[in-house]
């Protein structure tokens, strides 16, 4: 059933996974509670990581597709895995940005000083990418790959 779509339907897929990576992760930061004293270096490197994102983000996805079609694996199956990863990041970070936000901000201001990184911002984002992938590997595996 999960590859009964089409070749062209899971490219779609694709590209719109692609999309809604490159629209949410500099989204992130958007509701965030920032701080008057670093508001101007935050919005300078917002300015900055969204170029980067917009720019990079198409020519890393193109690399990374164009080598893994290279393999023997029906292409489905790799669309599929490939848009289950770019669609879980941002999901997985969205609970957790202010957390990460404050961090960051933190080891900004106080760069001598070593900011533990927040146990349950680690323990909710690797929870989270483990079972999105746990989840995607069993669907793939109870699919037969002869079908689509």
């Amino acid at each position: 059933m999960l590859f009964s779509i089409p070749e062209s339907g899971w490219w779609l897929i694709a590209v719109a996974a692609t999309a809604f990576f490159m629209i949410s992760m500099p989204a992130l930061g958007k509701g965030v509670k920032i701080p008057d004293e670093a508001r101007s270096v935050w919005e300078e490197q917002n300015r900055r990581a969204k170029r980067a994102c917009y720019l990079l983000t198409p020519l890393l996805a193109t690399a990374l597709l164009a080598t893994n079609l290279l393999r023997p694996e029906p292409t489905p199956a790799l669309l599929f895995m490939y848009s289950v990863a770019f669609v879980s990041i941002p999901v997985a970070l969205f609970p957790v940005r202010a957390r990460m936000v404050k961090d960051y901000i933190a080891q900004q201001q106080n760069p001598d000083i070593k900011i533990k990184p927040d146990r349950l911002t680690m323990a909710w984002v690797g929870g989270f990418i483990s079972t999105v992938l746990l989840v995607a590997v069993l669907a793939l595996m109870a699919t037969p790959y002869g079908r689509g």
